[in-house]
């Protein structure tokens, strides 16, 4: 499934590493990261108190999961390929993992926050 969708939107690969290993983990670990982090905002910080309820918390979330999704694409495939710097290739791929990141934060925000207190409306 990850394979498709990323070889979708930056061709593919003649280096088999990134098929057999790369897309799988790296798409999977995205999704269960974001997950967490939605589910942190949301579930921990959304019902502690009315601190963490605002679109601009959200969004600083929202950056550090982009952040942590771009920079896992790229270490994990430099460390799956023995590259000792990240090429093009590696760059398009954290950045269709962004987005994947992006699209499972905001999914994962509009699922969790009805079991929040206070940031039951943020963002939408």
């Amino acid at each position: 499934m990850f394979t498709a969708l990323y070889e979708l939107f930056i061709g593919k690969n003649p280096d088999p590493t990134y098929r057999n290993a790369v897309f799988t983990s790296v798409g999977t670990l995205t999704l269960l990261i974001m997950l967490v982090l939605a589910a942190l905002f949301y579930l921990l910080l959304g019902r502690w108190r009315a601190v963490f309820h605002r679109t601009s918390h959200w969004i600083l979330s929202l950056v550090i999961a982009l952040i942590i999704g771009f920079s896992l694409a790229i270490s994990y495939a430099k460390d799956a390929t023995g590259e000792p710097s990240a090429d093009s290739y590696m760059y398009g791929f954290a950045g269709v993992n962004l987005l994947w990141a992006l699209i499972v934060f905001v999914g994962a925000s509009a699922l969790f926050r009805r079991g929040s207190v206070y940031a039951r409306h943020t963002p939408f």
